[in-house]
């Protein structure tokens, strides 16, 4: 009886089994139906419903002319297996791949090239599966856009996806609010994938609004950011992770990165490089092992990361030569003009426009200045009284800018008795100066922010003359010293009071052309050799963390020469107006136009 019963259950099972096959075969033979094979090259140019499955080698598919592949389900487009080789898939703007499940884009292991410029997506996770792969390319073309509500692109939790190469100059983002959320994910749980190039192109962006790390890397891979990689979630939250060992991260040109940077624990080898030009300012919050690497020679502070484009206090030292040439110019002038009868004060107007190039074995900072200013001198009972107002700009190539107001006066004695008979000056002034510059950070959500800055710089200037007859050129020295106290700025970067001086000589002398009732022409050149004395290091904090930069001994020695054409004009009686222009090169990659005019009045 037991027999009998236990040879009915084993037909039902059997039976059962049966029917769940033959279910399961019709279930597939349904799903097939909505397959078709590719097993050669494919124009795909209206809707096209049904999964393609790649089952041949160096099989090319064009979707093109607003044409799309639109699954319900599970992979879009497949390769047959590893084994298939050489497929390339390029997808035009206006048309697209998308599934209602996860792996709209499946590699499958196999060889895959993908160049989009339309739309590959889903509303699940992973736009692109990179099953098992190895040697995987995709580039994302301008407009192009790559999307998912999940992992957006990612590896196989078991073997990551190595030598994979993706190229992005459009998007690539994740919709994900919480976990699972990665924009690219080539690693996932292993941290033995290797060989992966990302490159995010300036207008290229990589972004993510979950919790999860934005990009994901596993080992001795790189990544170069151009364009922008933000979590949008929180600027707390990572926005690149490297999992393993000798990966390297390079910030280049302008680009931005919104959230953290992070080496995770126990890894080694890593390095984080920085490529956004001599004097840019940036500072990034990082983490972990990470060897910190400036390919444009700036100094890098590591609290986190930073660096800040010297500058205003690089350039005091220039600031102060050019500000005394400008001194002595105008006293030359004076004192060649028929003017010069002590009947009365003389002004002039002047408007300069300079350029110094980059330089960035020296790391000089590029920029242009352009002033304006007014010089007034009044004759005494032994000597003159000199004022001199000025305005200006310093605009650096790395978006820092410095606006600055000057009041100076002194005392000008031609032929001094008490100084061996030379013509001699002093004079002292002070400078307001309000600077700007753009920081790259992190730390912000818009990638980037301004700091600003309000100081003041204190000098003092003496200088003394030979005046020489005939063909020997005059000769002269100026000294000028300047004290910068203290400040911070608003952002990341303090600084310590610094003392700069300059020594120069120079050689100078003047050729009348012209000089009758009417007019009066004459040039002028100078030669002038200055030397910065005093302290060349400049003591600064970022976020804390103290440094010291030592000025290049290229930048604290310039030789210059200028020259002036004056001419004079009578306008009425014992009045005259008159024009001025010159120009002046330096060994600094300096180039300086400029011009004058000026009114004899009394006052």
């Amino acid at each position: 009886m037991l027999t009998r019963l236990s040879q009915i259950y084993s037909l039902k099972i059997e039976l059962f089994i049966s029917i769940l096959l033959l279910s399961l075969f019709l279930f597939l033979q349904i799903v097939n139906s909505n397959a078709e094979n590719v097993g050669a090259d494919k124009t795909i140019s209206s809707l096209n419903e049904n999964q393609q499955v790649v089952t041949a080698d160096d099989v090319h598919i064009t979707i093109t002319n607003n044409g799309s592949v639109e699954r319900t389900g599970q992979k879009a487009i497949k390769n047959t297996n590893s084994e298939t080789a050489g497929t390339i898939l390029t997808i035009h703007s206006g048309s697209s791949v998308t599934s209602t499940a996860a792996n709209t884009i499946s590699t499958e292991g196999g060889e895959f090239e993908i160049n989009n410029s339309g739309t590959i997506s889903t509303n699940v996770s992973k736009a692109i599966s990179l099953f098992n792969s190895d040697g995987v390319s995709i580039t994302n073309n301008s407009g192009g856009i790559i999307k998912s509500d999940g992992n957006t692109i990612l590896g196989s939790a078991s073997t990551g996806a190595d030598n994979t190469t993706i190229v992005n100059s459009g998007e690539i983002f994740s919709t994900e609010t919480g976990d699972s959320s990665s924009a690219i994910i080539l690693a996932d749980s292993d941290t033995t994938t290797t060989g992966t190039n990302i490159t995010n192109n300036s207008g290229g962006e990589i972004y993510n609004a979950g919790n999860d790390s934005t990009i994901v890397l596993g080992a001795s891979s790189t990544l170069t950011n151009s364009g922008s990689i933000k979590n949008n979630k929180s600027v707390s939250n990572k926005a690149i992770q490297l999992k393993g060992n000798n990966n390297t991260v390079t910030l280049k040109d302008a680009g931005i990165v919104v959230g953290k940077i992070k080496a995770a624990n126990g890894t080694t080898g890593n390095k984080l490089r920085f490529n956004h030009g001599v004097g840019r300012a940036y500072y990034y919050d990082i983490s972990g092992d990470l060897t910190l690497e400036d390919l444009d020679g700036n100094q890098v502070v590591k609290g986190s990361a930073g660096s800040v484009g010297q500058g205003g206090s690089e350039t005091i030292d220039e600031m102060l030569s050019y500000k005394s040439i400008n001194l002595r110019n105008f006293l030359n002038r004076y004192e060649n003009s028929n003017l010069f009868n002590h009947e009365g004060g003389w002004g002039e107007l002047y408007s300069t426009i300079l350029n110094r190039n980059e330089d960035s074995n020296s790391l000089a900072m590029e920029y242009n200045l352009i002033n304006f200013g007014a010089n007034l001198i009044y004759p005494l009972e032994n000597s003159n009284f000199i004022m001199m107002f000025e305005g200006g700009l310093q605009d650096f190539a790395k978006d820092y800018r410095i606006t600055y107001q000057n009041i100076s006066g002194g005392i000008h004695i031609s032929d001094n008795d008490k100084f061996f008979n030379l013509d001699t000056f002093v004079t002292g002034g002070i400078t307001l100066k309000d600077g700007k510059r753009e920081v790259l950070t992190n730390t912000e959500s818009s990638g980037k922010v301004d700091s600003n800055s309000n100081f003041q710089t204190y000098d003092i200037q003496i200088g003394a003359k030979k005046n020489n007859l005939n063909i020997i050129p005059d000769i002269g020295f100026t000294s000028s010293i300047s004290v910068t106290p203290t400040y911070d700025e608003s952002k990341f970067y303090s600084w310590r009071n610094r003392v700069v001086g300059n020594l120069s000589f120079y050689l100078s002398d003047n050729y009348l052309i012209r000089d009758d009732k009417e007019e009066k022409l004459n040039l002028n050149w100078t030669l002038d050799l200055r030397s910065a004395i005093g302290d060349d290091e400049q003591t600064y904090s970022i976020s804390g963390t103290t440094a010291t930069y030592k000025q290049d001994n290229d930048l604290k020695r310039e030789i210059s020469l200028s020259a002036s054409m004056n001419y004079e004009k009578y306008i009425y009686e014992n009045s005259k107006i008159g024009v001025s222009y010159y120009g002046l090169l330096s060994s600094q990659n300096t180039l300086s136009l400029g011009g004058n005019a000026f009114y004899k009045m009394n006052f």
